[in-house]
């Protein structure tokens, strides 16, 4: 018993002294960022210090509910300004950091490392950090993703970084960046991860080029090429002026006037990011171009242009894989969503795909795709606008946001999900599957029925009856069972993510126990449903989505069940009185 004392009065200044360096950590944070919606202010309390206290807080994550240990800080799109916390050292248990879509300026740490030594996920995407990427990260030794896409870094990606033997995603997409792309010890990533880095070349972007040359051959080549451009021009403005002399003498002005008339019909000018380019005018007979046209109208690139004042950031509303979006209103009223991908040909795939299954499908739970633009490298894909954005927004931005999704409107959502992915499943005379179902890509109109979207991951399966225009596609004879269980699994992500309002990445790794016993103490239920009267059929959703997560496909349910599952909770909460589901082509 003595010794147990011993040990007691040993190991508890420890914790104490952990507790101290969580709390100034947290207190630093929010002293360094300018809060204009009062976020912070108003959820980061510390006047009522108790255990654990600060493990409420919103955004914070601790190791356990009754000890202020830090595991994670996640504080997304919260408009929050100012540097980088430096504070943020003084929570040394940290392994998350997530301050994305924010406003955070300045450079990133040149000690970075001794800030966040033992980090495994840090995301500093869509803020305005500028200057070099630093060398330092490299030294955060446990680092499995880092984002730090859509900002204004500059300077090469340095070499050290390559050393990081667990990373499994990085992204530097959207900057200034110049030089190679590095090599990693264990992975590979694809060119969406380097989009819109002019400077930067090598695998898997264009290649790299070097060319070494002595100062003696510049010197000589600057006075050579002086003399050849007075003699060529000399030349050529006489040579010019004679034969312009003579085409008036015969011709006359109005020869002249035709001449300029011409030029001016087969030349037009396209602005492209506030760059003038002539590009000729030519109708393009490419027959898939003209197959999709089938589909889907086709647009002009200075018509989309002219609607988004020239791809203007002003009218940015996301920024994802595949390209930025904006919103527009078009001539015909209509106001839309126009996704510009990022110029990569290895994007074309993806292009085709969305069209040729997006723009052939109809259902009510998918968004409306409206038009394309495929001219030179541009690739434009225009949809119906969806004023309420997407799930995940709703889910993890505030809690007052997350607080407008009741449990009605979260089960009208689930629902709504479930009867698009049964259809694609068992439409008739075709089947497909999503496969990269996810609250991203669950776009919400101003009912908050939800839209699928995102079907560039899409696969079709080959019926007899197939519509001939879908043969763009790349179809497989068959989709085996375990294929329609890969969106059957996505789902119950998404329908957990939606009952705990943690982020997927987590759900799918976590070692939570999804069996309804282990929510006997409802600890890891979003709080803003429990005592709405609905805790009952928030357990059987987490049944639900147990089911849906199962290891082995073969014990997962099909999307059919799953269906009639939720739309039995459905029904009794009055949601919807479908009894049975529509099959068919809208």
């Amino acid at each position: 018993m003595c010794n147990c004392n011993i040990i007691l009065y040993l190991v508890l200044p420890f914790f104490l002294l952990l507790s101290s360096f969580s709390l100034d950590c947290l207190m630093s944070i929010k002293d360094s960022l300018e809060d204009p919606f009062n976020f912070l202010n108003t959820t980061w309390k510390f006047d009522k210090q108790t255990e654990g206290f600060i493990c409420r807080f919103a955004g914070i994550q601790c190791w356990h509910d009754d000890e202020s240990r830090v595991l994670s800080i996640s504080l997304s799109d919260m408009r929050l300004k100012g540097e980088f916390p430096r504070g943020i050292k003084n929570c040394t248990s940290i392994t998350s950091l997530d301050l994305s879509s924010n406003e955070i300026y300045g450079t990133i740490p040149s000690d970075i490392s001794k800030l966040i030594e033992f980090i495994i996920m840090v995301d500093l995407s869509s803020n305005l950090l500028s200057g070099a990427i630093p060398s330092n990260i490299a030294n955060c030794s446990f680092l499995n993703s880092v984002r730090l896409d859509s900002n204004k870094l500059d300077g090469p990606i340095p070499a050290e970084i390559g050393s990081l033997n667990r990373l499994k995603n990085f992204n530097v997409a959207n900057n200034m960046l110049t030089g190679p792309v590095r090599r990693f010890i264990n992975a590979t990533f694809p060119p969406e991860s380097y989009a819109n880095n002019a400077g930067l070349c090598g695998s898997p972007l264009k290649a790299c080029v070097t060319k070494r040359i002595g100062f003696h051959h510049i010197l000589l080549s600057t006075v050579l090429n002086r003399r050849v451009q007075f003699a060529c021009g000399f030349v050529t403005g006489w040579s010019l002026f004679t034969v312009l002399g003579i085409y008036l003498f015969f011709l006359g002005l109005p020869g002249v006037k035709k001449m300029l008339l011409f030029i001016n019909k087969r030349t037009k000018v396209m602005v492209i990011d506030g760059n003038e380019s002539p590009q000729r005018e030519e109708v393009n007979n490419d027959p898939k171009i003209l197959k999709m046209e089938k589909i889907v109208t086709r647009m002009s690139f200075l018509e989309l242009s002219k609607v988004t004042l020239n791809f203007s950031q002003d009218n940015e509303i996301g920024n994802g894989m595949l390209g930025k979006v904006y919103k527009a209103l078009v001539p015909n009223g209509w106001t839309v969503a126009i996704k510009r991908f990022h110029v990569s040909e290895d994007l074309e795939e993806e292009f085709v795909s969305e069209i040729t299954t997006l723009g052939s499908l109809r259902h009510p739970n998918l968004v409306p795709l409206i038009g394309f633009c495929s001219e030179r490298d541009e690739r434009i894909l225009v949809y119906k606008y969806m004023p309420n954005g997407n799930l995940h927004e709703w889910l993890h931005s505030t809690d007052d946001k997350a607080r407008l999704l009741d449990f009605n409107l979260r089960v009208k959502i689930v629902l709504g999900v479930a009867k698009a992915l049964t259809w694609l499943h068992d439409g008739g005379n075709f089947h497909v599957v999503h496969s990269n179902i996810s609250t991203q890509c669950i776009l919400l109109n101003e009912n908050f029925d939800p839209k699928l979207s995102n079907f560039w991951e899409a696969t079709l399966a080959k019926t007899n009856d197939i519509d001939s225009n879908l043969s763009l596609f790349p179809i497989v004879e068959c989709l085996d069972f375990t294929t329609y269980k890969k969106d059957v699994y996505r789902f119950g992500v998404v329908l957990l993510e939606l009952l705990t309002r943690k982020k997927s990445y987590i759900l799918s790794c976590s070692s939570l126990n999804l069996s309804s016993s282990s929510f006997a103490s409802p600890l890891d239920v979003d709080k803003l449903l429990l005592g709405q009267g609905f805790d009952n059929m928030v357990m059987q959703l987490l049944e639900l989505a147990s089911d849906c997560m199962k290891f082995i496909p073969d014990q997962r349910p099909t999307m059919q069940q799953v269906y009639q599952t939720v739309a039995a909770i459905a029904r009794v909460h009055d949601q919807t009185e479908d009894s049975e589901i529509q099959l068919h082509v809208d």
